[in-house]
């Protein structure tokens, strides 16, 4: 992703906030005593300095595999010009005493009270966890079932579509004939089919491979004894009509204490976390009398909000602290604020109370942090501090560039008129072509195939294709458009444009195609292009305009910030942090993932950087061969291997270099596989 976008994506959502966050709201005052070398000096604006070690903590906060992407020389300059965008807005937002916005201030202070929870609950419960051999034994006795292995029966199975049929297979079988032959000829059911009738891994847990949940089946499977001469049914379940014999059957068996001992540890914590977790509010609620009205609460309809309005303003939680006082309409406020997932799970969960059980552990352990001074881990807390910079510098782009922009419906519909072509299924046509081996036979078969259509014999017509045309299964091609491309015969400007200025019912001479079929075809539908409607188009047009006019307004805002806070960068001073095989891993990994213009700017860099007469004559050879075969820009692709071999007058790639010139100069046919 472009490190512009990037900036503006981190703005407007909390992901990856930690990439574009720096250390403190100010920047840090530069003198000849903090001796910093020049050299390391990346940019420079009122009040700050941007250096080396700023760039490499940034690309170090990047999730790891990007972060050789953004180690090459054009990816730091994104980085660099990145955090000096940050750093003008964040300027910019201090200006705007954006620290002392409610908005703001109201985030943060939501923020502070996660964090406040998070290091309360892992100091007191997370950290405390200890599972003992006792709480391994317990889960052990009380989950013995989850270390049950169960059965795994081996069947060859045969599905059919009635009864008669089904006494039909069992005959076949009766007659000697194997379970694979019948299945064969019998089985309606591709899979086992596949499997020559063969079904492994019935495990009776609901679920039988190849048929899914048929319990009736299951059952039949789980009581047969296995025998390899069986033939059991015909059976109608819930799925079909089956004929099945069971070849092989492994029972089940329970896993001993001994065999699961090493991952009980791991099982058992949450439970022992749980009734840790379970005493303290057990304690706080004591502490701080809280008492809860249980008949309010399943008085309360979370699916629809609207019926609880004769209950509001009741009292749900009492306590000897204010702030831990629940109301209906307090609890249905935060209810509110949850994502459509969040709200379905306690929906079809435990309702009101398992919601209001949440509220209150969560404000009880909040309550319980600030009485204990947790604030204090909070100076410490990385995050946090990077969390008030990002609510200061969302505001600060909202306000400077997401509230600057105004669109309309005259926008939205001179945007539409202007590009109605992107908003329209392309018409195509449908043709029916004979294909032959001889224009003789062609010639001929073409007369009586016009004097059918004349007459309008289907019959004859389809008769005449499937004993003249070398491919009757190829006789119609569909879905050709007006783009030089014919289906299933790739480019032919020539057919395609026969097949456009005619008209429906056209048949064609006898003619060669550009792969060199002998062919002639007809003209036979045509489907209508087709324009999706305004209303239709309309919401994604706005966000197109949005997302348009959003960019071109943070160009220039930040343009304006960088001349206001006298922002300079040095780019020019950025040293590249990779070696040259990182450097040709990234080049392949974009090559492979198509990304040809990022290959091709890396192999540049090897080019530049690694002239050692080694990397950068592969990268030379490379960055040639992806112009000519990817981006079919020959003129340029030719020039690039003739400097190639001016360049570098020997060595291994050379030979590979001059057949690549002699076909794109066309003295030999190239051709590679798909």
């Amino acid at each position: 992703m472009h490190l512009k976008k990037w900036f503006i994506v981190t703005l407007v959502s909390l992901i990856a906030i930690t990439t574009l966050c720096a250390d403190n709201l100010a920047p840090v005052e530069v003198s000849k005593q903090n001796r910093i070398n020049e050299t390391d000096i990346l940019a420079e604006f009122d009040g700050g300095v941007i250096t080396r070690a700023d760039l490499e903590k940034r690309i170090s906060m990047l999730p790891p595999n990007v972060q050789g992407r953004y180690k090459t020389m054009e990816g730091q300059k994104q980085v660099l010009d990145a955090i000096a965008m940050e750093e003008v807005f964040a300027a910019k937002a201090m200006q705007l005493k954006l620290n002392e916005d409610p908005e703001v201030l109201a985030n943060i202070e939501a923020t502070k009270k996660q964090y406040l929870i998070q290091e309360f609950y892992k100091r007191n419960i997370t950290d405390r966890v200890v599972v003992t051999e006792e709480d391994k034994q317990r889960y052990y006795e009380e989950n013995k079932k989850l270390f049950y292995v169960n059965p795994n029966i081996t069947a060859n199975i045969i599905q059919l579509p009635d009864e008669e049929t089904a006494l039909q297979a069992i005959q076949e079988l009766r007659s000697g004939k194997s379970f694979e032959e019948v299945s064969n000829l019998y089985n309606i059911n591709n899979y086992i089919k596949s499997l020559k009738g063969v079904v492994k891994n019935i495990r009776l847990n609901g679920n039988i491979p190849g048929i899914g949940n048929d319990y009736e089946l299951e059952d039949l499977i789980a009581k047969a004894q296995p025998d390899t001469t069986a033939i059991l049914g015909p059976y109608k379940t819930t799925t079909g009509w089956y004929v099945f014999r069971v070849i092989d059957y492994q029972p089940g068996y329970q896993k001993t204490y001994e065999d699961v001992y090493s991952e009980l540890e791991q099982r058992a914590k949450p439970e022992v976390e749980n009734r840790l977790l379970n005493a303290l509010m057990s304690d706080l609620k004591t502490k701080y009398a809280v008492v809860v009205d249980s008949t309010l609460v399943n008085q309360i309809d979370l699916r629809n909000p609207s019926k609880n309005k004769d209950i509001e303003e009741k009292v749900l939680v009492t306590a000897s602290e204010p702030e831990l006082t629940i109301t209906v309409k307090s609890l249905l406020d935060s209810f509110s604020k949850l994502s459509p997932q969040e709200q379905l799970f306690f929906t079809k969960g435990g309702g009101a109370n398992q919601f209001l059980e949440q509220e209150l552990i969560r404000n009880l352990l909040y309550l319980e942090a600030k009485n204990q001074n947790y604030e204090e881990y909070l100076k410490d807390n990385e995050n946090y501090q990077q969390m008030q910079r990002y609510y200061m510098l969302q505001k600060a782009y909202k306000i400077l560039v997401v509230d600057s922009i105004k669109i309309d419906s005259e926008d939205t519909r001179a945007y539409y008129d202007a590009h109605i072509n992107d908003f329209t299924t392309p018409g195509y046509r449908t043709i029916r072509v004979l294909w032959f081996d001889d224009e003789k036979t062609a010639e001929s078969v073409r007369k009586k195939y016009a004097l059918y259509t004349a007459f309008d014999d289907t019959t004859r017509i389809n008769k005449l294709i499937e004993k003249e045309s070398k491919k009757p299964n190829l006789s119609v091609l569909d879905h050709i458009y007006n783009n030089g491309i014919i289906t299933g015969i790739g480019p032919d400007k020539d057919f395609c444009d026969m097949v456009w200025n005619n008209s429906i019912g056209y048949i064609s001479p006898v003619f060669k195609t550009a792969r060199g079929d002998i062919v002639f075809f007809q003209i036979i539908a045509e489907t209508p292009a087709q324009v999706k409607s305004f209303t239709e188009v309309e919401p994604s047009i706005y966000n197109i305009l949005r997302r348009d006019r959003q960019m071109a307004q943070q160009e220039k805002v930040t343009r304006e910030l960088y001349e206001e806070f006298h922002m300079v960068l040095y780019p020019e001073r950025i040293t590249l942090k990779v070696n040259a095989d990182e450097l040709f891993k990234m080049a392949d990994d974009a090559a492979k993932s198509r990304n040809f213009n990022d290959a091709i700017a890396i192999y540049d860099q090897i080019i530049q950087h690694f002239p050692n007469g080694s990397d950068d004559y592969r990268a030379f050879f490379m960055k040639a061969f992806i112009i000519a075969e990817e981006l079919k820009d020959e003129e340029r692709a030719l020039q690039l291997f003739k400097d190639f071999l001016k360049k570098y007058p020997q060595g291994d790639l050379n030979e590979s270099a001059q057949f690549m010139i002699d076909a794109l100069e066309g003295r030999i046919q190239l051709e590679l596989e798909e």
